[in-house]
Formats: structure tokens, C-alpha cells, sequence
């Protein structure tokens, strides 16, 4: 368990730095395609108005290099999977992925992101079992970790801690990253357009 929890600690420090090499190289294999961007665009978006939805709840805390929660949060998203922030970057993840159109390399993005993802929840959720004990556990035992129950379960306060635009000042760096992959790519396609002229 050391070495397990030292590996989500070290993925949860290091969790906005450790994605740009793979965006990096992501934008250098891409083969963008019109259909790749409908079919891409629609994940991308659904992940950030999740990942909103999410900030509405447990506020800005989640930028921080440290572990620290003042309260367990079970409201909105949380009342549908304990990690809504993570199932919201999967999400826009594969939306990258699917405008990039390269399968070998979207291959070994989720192969990488499932070790992380399986190292950080289990770090994370160590945390908040530890103090938050009974609250945790009568929490665990009814909200999935990862893929959301379709109802939120009952007894959950449905409503956000912070406003809509708490939230969207929390997200200015991730608007700011997700803008800038966006537009390597939609070079990536321009240029792709132009070798094929």
C-alpha cells in the first residue's frame, strides 16, 4: 500500500503538469478530419460542463498540490458518482482523442490515464475515509466511484455550494489549456487541408 499510495500522491501533484508532454505529442501525431471534430467536439464540451457543474459543489479547492477537503461533498454530480471531475476529464480526454484520429496513440493516452486514475481516486478516497469515517462509508456504500448511477441518490442536497461564476473563475486555467489544444489542432487540420490542395 506505501508504494501504491506514494504513486497517487505523486500523480495527484503532479496532475495539471503531467499532461501537456502528452498534449504535445498528441498535436504532433494528429490527423484531424472534419467528422473527427463532430463527433470529438460534443465529448469536449460535456466534459467541461461537467467539470462546471462539479466546481458549483466542491468549489475551488481542487487546485490545490495538496490534499485538503473542509467537508464531504455529495451534492449534484457527487450524488451520482464520487469522482465527477475525473469521469469529466475522461470525457473531454476522448474528445481530443477523437479529433486527433489516431488510434495507436489514443491507446496508450487511456493506458496511461487508467494508471493514474486508478492510483489518484484510491489516494484521494483514503483521504476522505480517513477523516470523514461514517460519513465516507454510508457515502461509499451507495454513490459509484467512477460511472454515475442514472438517479441521484436520495437524501443528497441538490444544491451548489458556490455560484456559476465561482466556478467559471476556478476553470479559467483548464479554459485556457482546453483553448490551446483546440487551436493546435484546428492548425493541425488547416494544414492537413492544405497538403491535400
Amino acid at each position: 500500500m506505501g508504494f501504491y499510495n506514494s504513486l497517487g500522491r505523486f500523480f495527484f501533484e503532479w496532475r495539471d503538469k503531467l499532461p501537456v508532454p502528452l498534449a504535445l505529442a498528441m498535436v504532433s501525431c494528429a490527423r484531424p478530419r472534419p467528422l473527427n471534430w463532430v463527433l470529438g467536439m460534443p465529448l469536449v464540451m460535456a466534459g467541461e460542463a461537467l467539470r462546471v457543474w462539479g466546481l458549483m459543489h466542491i468549489g475551488p479547492t481542487t487546485r490545490t498540490r495538496e490534499i485538503c477537503a473542509d467537508r464531504l461533498v455529495t451534492s449534484g454530480p457527487y450524488s451520482h458518482c464520487r469522482n465527477p471531475l475525473y469521469l469529466a476529464n475522461l470525457l473531454k480526454i476522448t474528445g481530443f482523442m477523437v479529433i486527433a484520429g489516431n488510434l495507436k496513440y489514443a491507446l496508450c493516452v487511456l493506458a496511461f490515464y487508467t494508471v493514474e486514475f486508478a492510483a489518484m481516486i484510491p489516494y484521494e478516497e483514503t483521504f476522505l475515509a480517513e477523516k470523514f469515517p461514517e460519513a465516507h462509508k454510508a457515502y461509499r456504500s451507495v454513490v459509484p466511484a467512477f460511472f454515475p448511477k442514472c438517479a441521484a441518490v436520495e437524501g443528497m442536497s441538490a444544491e451548489p455550494a458556490y455560484s456559476l461564476q465561482d466556478a467559471l473563475a476556478s476553470e479559467k486555467r483548464t479554459f485556457a489549456s482546453t483553448s490551446a489544444i483546440l487551436l493546435l489542432l484546428s492548425i493541425c487540420s488547416l494544414l492537413k487541408r492544405e497538403k491535400c490542395a
